[in-house]
């Protein structure tokens, strides 16, 4: 199993207990989206890129 795959795990279970966890939150959805970074073993998030593309049109 990937790295990608046992956070994501490890996120849903960890919101299970902490529904209100907006950082988790957030984590999970650049996760699942492809917007991150990996820097080590620790995770880096990209900003959303939609926002600045429907500008630009």
């Amino acid at each position: 199993m990937s790295r990608k795959l046992r956070l994501i795990r490890r996120l849903e279970r960890h919101l299970k207990k902490h529904p209100n966890d907006k950082q988790a939150l957030e984590l999970l959805k650049a996760l699942r989206e492809g917007r991150y970074e990996w820097r080590g073993r620790s995770v880096v998030i990209k900003p959303a890129q939609e926002s600045q593309e429907q500008q630009s049109s």
